[in-house]
């Protein structure tokens, strides 16, 4: 039994019977319940039945208040795995008298791999200790974890960073001999997959294309966030975050959200409590559809191929639409997820399947959101109803928002939670980087012994690679530019004139031939992008190609911009009806224009008439003076993209000597957008 504290007539247990995995609150008079217990002082004790540490909740139906008085007994003791996990977290590591009681912990709750685990890092500290080599249970045992589990062998760690942090392949071969030796023994391909994950980029990225089953949703892109701390020596968990939002467009084709709106609640404690993360942008509205399942699935398996990724630790989450998309995808994936937290959305109809599979559920709702918040309290009861894991957190006044409570919560919650396994045989971290390479980590992400073996691919190769489209056509694009290969642009012209190609891959083809600097060869393949029709897939391809035009100074393809201007001029005013325009169709039409005009303006010589941008973009876009529908729930400002045109065009004019009239004409149509008329004046 746990130690006593007494207020006044107040008896609280802290760290009840081995049997506890929630608070109870037992009154003098009345029935024993539990929960979380939120307050605990002389005058008063509260408990949350719906679990939630929260100080924030109102909802009365979720608090039991007792007097201090009235109290028989309160006791405070979580899931046992998880409160091991929160002690360890929490421990002093280079106390053994701590770490052994943390042992012993596990022993009382009957954890046996959580046991031996905390046995063995009493070990790592005092070698001597007969009680921690009983709890591991030989020497023989001890020896091997010693050798094994990385925590435990400082040699090998130290061998690993010198072999993942170098750069000449020449002395790789002595350094993974050196890692061997001190007995910690992987294959050159599973230590070449942690050397390449060493080169992954810390911090913000935002929008880059997704590799894994890059063929299947072709236009998909992540943003991922990874701690600048991270190091592919040890294992890390992984959030996949679900945007908000909604279907955009005229048609209903785009999406309203992103996977950098969805990041912005994640990152700072993301980079605070050591999580990678990654927001997926969806490919269509809502979540729950067949393609963003997929797209989610395969997000997480390139997460656990490119980062040292515990597969015990991946956690979904998502708000708004995200909410209701975490609701919708949890009993889909929940065999790869140790937690799942929705947030402001709806779908408790999920229940069933995430008690069966024992999935915890951190679920948050304000009681004044627009989106109902019944669904989420049904969901709350039936899961009080049932033993798992969870916590509802009901707020009485955030709107829609996403309070910096819930957040620190949310984190707090997924920490110390594993990927539920009946009969864990091992509570040691799991790496993602370890195993035997598959077909569809080559296809998709490269051959970890590729550079091991010093062999350079053949251009052909990396052609291949870059015609996957996605993030396989960004890195073989990268490798092209740093290369130079001979013979590069013309296999890139001939993919890019086909068309055949993913739109991404032709993108990625249109970027290598604008650096490579063969303006000859390149030419004639810009020109037949400029050409295409302006639809949404094309666009990717439109942009490329005119970026690539400005730097390869092309001026014979100026016609085919002036061409593009009229398409995308058309394309803008279809999709405007009755005097409004979504924004995703605004952002859709002006992201093209202003690459347009941009290299209209660097191609254009001095001299040359304005008139094509006139009338295709002033008077065909600008002077229409329908309004932007923006949406409320996720920051979308259409002065932005404005401003951008607005500096395109002022450029343009200047570049060409434009006349007075014309100038005057740009600030006229831009009188309602202050922003804009000054970019066009500077």
């Amino acid at each position: 039994m746990g130690r006593r504290l007494r207020f006044l007539p107040l008896v609280l247990l802290v760290v009840g019977a081995a049997v506890a995995s929630a608070d109870v609150l037992v009154p003098k008079r009345g029935k024993r319940a539990e929960g979380t217990l939120v307050k605990q002082d002389a005058s008063e004790v509260v408990l949350n039945i719906y679990f939630s540490p929260n100080p924030g909740v109102t909802n009365s139906e979720h608090l039991l208040r007792v007097p201090a008085a009235d109290v028989k007994e309160a006791t405070v003791a979580g899931p046992p795995e998880v409160d091991f996990h929160k002690r360890l977290d929490a421990a002093d590591h280079a106390n053994a008298d701590a770490l052994a009681e943390i042992a012993r912990f596990a022993e009382e709750h009957k954890l046996k791999a959580e046991a031996e685990m905390a046995w063995a890092l009493v070990l790592a500290v005092d070698a001597t200790r007969k009680d921690a080599l009983k709890g591991v249970g030989s020497a023989a045992t001890w020896k091997k974890l010693s050798t094994e589990q990385l925590q435990l062998n400082g040699a090998a760690r130290d061998a690993l960073k010198a072999y993942v942090e170098e750069t000449d392949v020449a002395k790789l071969d002595e350094l993974a001999k050196t890692l061997a030796s001190t007995g910690w023994l992987r294959k050159p391909e599973e230590l070449e997959r942690r050397r390449r994950s060493q080169g992954e980029t810390r911090g913000l990225v935002e929008d880059l294309p997704v590799s894994w089953n890059a063929s299947e949703h072709d236009d998909a892109v992540a943003t991922w966030y990874v701690p600048r701390t991270y190091t592919p020596t040890r294992s890390w968990p992984l959030i996949v975050g679900l945007h908000g939002g909604g279907p955009g467009g005229l048609a209903g084709d785009e999406v309203v959200g992103s996977g950098p709106s969805a990041m912005n609640f994640y990152r700072d404690l993301a980079e605070q409590r050591g999580f990678l993360v990654v927001c997926p942008t969806a490919l269509v509205a809502s979540w729950g559809q067949p393609r963003n399942e997929q797209l989610v699935r395969d997000v997480i398996q390139e997460a656990l191929h490119r980062f040292a990724i515990d597969p015990d630790r991946v956690y979904l989450t998502g708000h708004s639409m995200g909410g209701f998309g975490t609701w919708a995808l949890a009993p889909r994936l929940a065999d790869e997820l140790a937690a799942v937290s929705p947030m402001a959305g709806a779908g408790g109809g999920a229940v069933p399947t995430l008690v069966k599979t024992r999935t915890p559920i951190f679920i948050y709702h304000s009681a004044d959101d627009f989106i109902d918040v019944n669904s989420d309290r049904a969901a709350a009861k039936q899961l009080k109803d049932s033993d798992l894991d969870f916590v509802y957190t009901e707020l009485p006044d955030q709107g829609h928002g996403f309070p910096e409570s819930i957040r620190k919560d949310l984190f707090d919650f997924f920490a110390p939670r594993r990927l539920y396994e009946k009969k864990r045989k091992s509570a040691w971290p799991r790496c993602s980087l370890d195993g035997k390479p598959s077909k569809d980590e080559a296809h998709w992400l490269g051959d970890p012994l590729e550079v091991v073996s010093g062999s350079q691919p053949a251009l052909g190769d990396v052609v291949d690679r870059l015609a996957l489209g996605g993030g396989c056509a960004r890195r073989a694009a990268d490798v092209l530019i740093a290369t130079k290969p001979d013979g590069a642009s013309a296999a890139l012209a001939k993919l890019l004139k086909a068309g055949k190609a993913p739109p991404s891959a032709r993108a990625e083809a249109a970027r290598v031939l604008g650096a490579l600097g063969d303006r000859d060869v390149a030419t004639p393949a810009l020109e037949r992008a400029l050409a295409l029709e302006a639809s949404r897939a094309e666009s990717v391809v439109v942009v490329a190609a005119a970026k690539a035009a400005a730097a390869l100074d092309a001026k014979d393809v100026l016609d085919k911009v002036e061409s593009a201007l009229q398409r995308w001029s058309d394309f803008h005013r279809g999709k405007v009806s009755g005097g409004t325009m979504d924004f995703a169709d605004w952002e859709r039409s002006l992201g093209v224009l202003v690459p347009l005009v941009t290299t209209w303006g660097a191609l254009a010589e001095s001299g040359r008439s304005p008139s094509p941008l006139c009338k295709h973009v002033v008077d065909g876009v600008l002077a229409m003076g329908h309004d932007v529908r923006t949406s409320d729930r996720v920051p979308q400002d259409p002065s932005v993209l404005r401003v951008a045109l607005a500096k395109a065009l002022a450029a343009a004019y200047a570049k060409v000597g434009a006349g007075d009239d014309v100038k005057a004409r740009l600030v006229e149509v831009l009188a309602a957008d202050p922003k804009a008329q000054a970019a066009a004046q500077s």
